[in-house]
């Protein structure tokens, strides 16, 4: 399938709503429908994120999908994909889109809260769960989820021996730190005090 992914405009604001709308609706094994519709609602809101990027894809001029990253906190806004279109690496295409934005923006991990049905999802792509979590939504349903995070860069044997390397050279340069204060407190400074107090004589 030919399909193009993009950055989202403000202009894909209501298509990119009735697409999260059709996904959320397909979580009925982890959600009742109370939820659902709250969720869809709460989502909504959260599209006004000021820092969030989103990019979509599309098809035939139609929004088939949808992800975004908040920066500032290097979290997964969400990863939608429309039923029509599922199980095709749309998911993974448009996830592997919001990872590279993270990485311009220099963040070494990203994070998600992820529905139940999607944990599966994401750990098959090298996420790792953290807790059990969740939410009030809007309208005041409990919405449980699971916090995931992944490492985007990967060091090399090389670097990870550099990074232990400058972590241990701190600690022996914040040792020998002590070390001088408690030099300076027990034995020098008992000698300046000792010499004023002479010099007061």
């Amino acid at each position: 399938m030919d399909f193009q992914i993009r950055l989202s405009k403000p202009e894909d604001l209501e298509k990119i709503l009735e697409l999260q709308a059709s996904s959320l609706r397909t979580l009925t094994s982890s959600y009742d429908s109370s939820q659902i519709e709250s969720l869809i609602r709460s989502q909504a809101s959260a599209r006004l994120a000021k820092d969030e990027i989103g990019v979509v894809a599309e098809y035939e001029n139609e929004i088939i999908g949808f992800a975004s990253v908040l920066i500032q906190q290097s979290l997964i806004g969400g990863v939608y994909v429309h039923p029509d279109f599922m199980r095709q690496r749309l998911g993974t295409q448009l996830l592997e889109a919001v990872e590279e934005i993270a990485l311009d923006k220099r963040h070494k991990v990203i994070y998600v809260t992820s529905s139940l049905a999607a944990v599966n999802f994401y750990q098959a792509r090298g996420y790792k769960s953290i807790c059990k979590s969740g939410f009030y939504s809007e309208s005041k349903y409990w919405i449980p989820c699971v916090n995931l995070k992944k490492q985007l860069i990967i060091f090399t044997e090389t670097e990870k021996w550099y990074r232990h390397f400058i972590f241990n050279l701190k600690q022996i340069f914040s040792f020998i730190l002590i070390l001088v204060i408690a030099a300076f407190v027990t034995i020098v400074l008992p000698l300046i005090i000792s010499l004023i107090a002479s010099l007061l004589q």
